[in-house]
């Protein structure tokens, strides 16, 4: 064992002693991915539930860093950018595995019309509530792209206190932070707003630039009841990211030092987002609630040093009615999402329009839960050019769900679902090599969900054993040479796992959380690879994936939380035939955090990357982007009032 064993080791015993006595709740919580109110044990779906205190008590800074550092979601920086980082679950791939999680944030959709990740940096995590991850379900109320499953997000609609923060660490990394708001019988006002900013990791590039980044996030949200039965809202928010990243590295300089430069600038991009959202709840009878939504994104991305610039203008809108009655609930409604891409200067067009019809219902006998849901969704593709004749396609697309949940006794809870999702392609998927590269098939996708539930006074645990066949997965096939490379499907896939999450309460004051997936992707069979892909694994996809923290309080006023996480190695992100010779290398990370409070004032210390793992996301041999490789550590102050 090594001198960082040894130590992790150490602090881990220490931790766990007898003599150390943090509380948890392990009792149900709250799920609504349904958007139906349930508890996550009585859910018919595997689901991962974290509210406001889970993410206060992981001593996370950013929303990435939680679901990197606590959940069973991979995340990786996408080629090197922390701002837009790629997720994976349920072994869809690290290179293509977001375009298969349906995100949305107070129902908003975060998808891209294109191959873009979602921008969830522009999320601060200072105003979440609830993050509802389910997994392997999720496509009726969802839809498009929940094959592997969703994540719904909920921001903070109480004011709980105002409070302004401060954090400074080493690179020039700043956090600064503040909420506050208004409460009044009949509304509430609620504003908040972040800046994050790092002089960067890596050495200076030719041009005079280090990799430096800065985030900005202002959201304003107000609340309103009117009557006793009718709630309203109106939010506005604002999203600023200005980002130089790292370039790709061979082995051998990837091995002698992580942080040098390629010899190249570094690639400057930058985001801007502007939000308004509106809606309508109302009780129409005490069985009987209708809520309207609408919202509308306007979105810039720039690659500065290329000059290419993306314009994105985004419409959605939701009706929902739900039923609910002593035996039984209904939820029924009509989705519209309208994306647009275009780019100054430029007449082209590319738009994706989808509009979905949907039912999804639960039935109560006694201790049992069935579940029952259905989607129609249509796709429509346009791309509008006055130098190319109009292109056009559209997909009729549809999908199911059935679940149940028995519970056993007090403790026990066993439940099982059958999902049927599909994937409609990103407008990308249709261009290579600067040409229309031809519409190609939506991914389906059936999975079946075996689980369980353990709920004691001092444990809580569940595990998921699934399934997944696939059809048409989309991938890009690479020829070598991007001018010839296309995108295209693979014809038949399959993936299966078991997912592990429990928390324990060791002592009274000390409590453990762990969270472990096994995940094997097999291609069955593709004919673009002429039969070398096939019985191979998914590139990018790691066996084994492990989260595991403990949460110590000495004292009322203290707390101290260790976590690792780690994720074994994979094949590099292109690698099809599984033949490359270099492979993803395995994701270790070491975290620690100390915090105190001192009346209004919490104090904080924190330390990420303890052992300084050099990481980084093979795509190819000797095209490796550096991630997460050095040891950053912070001060930072908070004040409540």
């Amino acid at each position: 064992m090594n001198t960082r064993n040894y130590l992790t080791t150490a602090i881990l015993a220490v931790l766990v002693s007898p003599s150390v006595s943090a509380q948890i709740t392990l009792e149900p919580v709250l799920v609504t991915a349904t958007k139906t109110k349930t508890t996550d044990v009585s859910a018919t779906f595997a689901s991962e539930i974290y509210n406001a205190e889970d993410i206060k008590a992981s001593g996370s800074t950013t929303f990435y860093d939680f679901l990197n550092q606590n959940t069973s979601i991979t995340v990786m920086p996408s080629f090197g950018n922390p701002y837009a980082q790629m997720l994976d679950m349920r072994g869809y791939g690290i290179g293509d595995g977001y375009e298969n999680i349906a995100i949305s944030v107070n129902g908003r959709r975060m998808n891209n019309v294109d191959g873009v990740p979602q921008l969830l940096s522009s999320i601060s995590l200072n105003d979440i509530e609830r993050i509802e991850i389910t997994k392997g379900s999720g496509s009726v109320i969802y839809g498009d792209g929940a094959t592997a499953g969703s994540i719904q997000i909920y921001t903070k609609k109480d004011i709980v206190n105002s409070s302004i923060s401060l954090r400074l660490g080493n690179y020039g990394r700043q956090t600064a932070a503040f909420s506050t708001g208004l409460s009044k019988e009949s509304f509430q006002l609620l504003v908040s707003g972040d800046h994050n900013q790092a002089d960067g990791f890596s050495a200076t590039a030719s041009d005079g630039f280090k990799d430096e980044s800065s985030n900005n996030n202002s959201r304003i949200t107000l609340n309103a009841q009117p009557t006793s039965d009718l709630n309203l809202y109106l939010s506005k928010e604002h999203s600023n990211v200005d980002t130089r990243y790292a370039g790709k590295l061979d082995l051998i300089s990837f091995n002698q030092d992580p942080s040098q430069n390629n010899g190249s600038p570094y690639n400057h991009q930058s985001f801007k987002t502007d939000t308004i959202a509106f809606g309508i709840d109302a009780d129409v009878t005490d069985n009987i609630r209708i809520s309207l939504n609408h919202s509308q994104e306007d979105k810039e991305s720039a690659y500065v040093s290329s000059g290419w610039l993306s314009l994105y203008d985004y419409q959605s809108d939701e009706l929902l009615v739900v039923v609910k009655q002593e035996q039984f609930s209904l939820t029924s409604g009509i989705q519209r999402f309208n994306g647009q891409r275009y780019s100054p200067g430029d007449t082209s067009v590319t738009s994706k329009i989808n509009t979905a019809y949907f039912a999804q219902g639960e039935y109560y006998i006694n201790d049992l839960t069935l579940s029952l849901g259905g989607r129609k969704e249509s796709v429509d593709y346009s791309y509008a050019s006055d130098f190319a004749t109009t292109i056009s396609d559209d997909h009729k697309l549809s999908s199911f769900d059935v679940g149940l949940n028995q519970k056993i006794n007090d403790q026990v809870s066993i439940f099982s679902n059958f999902n049927s999702a599909f994937q409609a392609p990103n407008i990308d998927r249709f261009f290579s090599g600067g040409n229309f590269n031809n519409f190609i098939e939506p991914a389906k996708v059936k999975t079946l969900n075996l689980g369980l539930n353990y709920v004691t006074a001092k444990d809580k645990s569940k595990i998921t054993l699934f399934r997944s066949n696939l059809h048409n997965e989309i991938y890009y096939y690479s020829t070598g040479s991007w001018l010839t490379s296309y995108n295209t499907n693979i014809d038949k896939s399959h993936k299966y796992g078991l997912e592990l999450q429990n928390r324990h309460q060791l002592t009274e004051k000390l409590f453990s959380v762990v969270n472990y997936s096994y995940t094997r992707a097999i291609i069955d069979n593709e004919n673009d690879g002429a039969g070398t892909y096939n019985g191979k694994d998914l590139p990018g996809v790691s066996k084994h994936a492990i989260n595991v923290s403990l949460n110590y309080s000495p004292t009322v006023k203290s707390t101290i939380v260790l976590s690792h996480n780690y994720r074994s190695s994979a094949y590099a992100a292109n690698d099809f035939s599984n033949t490359f010779a270099q492979k993803q290398t395995p994701y270790q990370s070491t975290n620690l955090s100390y915090t105190y409070i001192i009346k209004q004032l919490e104090l904080s210390l924190a330390v990420d990357n303890l052992f300084e793992e050099s990481n980084g996301l093979w795509v190819r041999d000797d095209a490796i982007y550096p991630v997460n490789f050095t040891r950053n550590w912070s001060v930072g102050a908070k004040l409540n009032f």
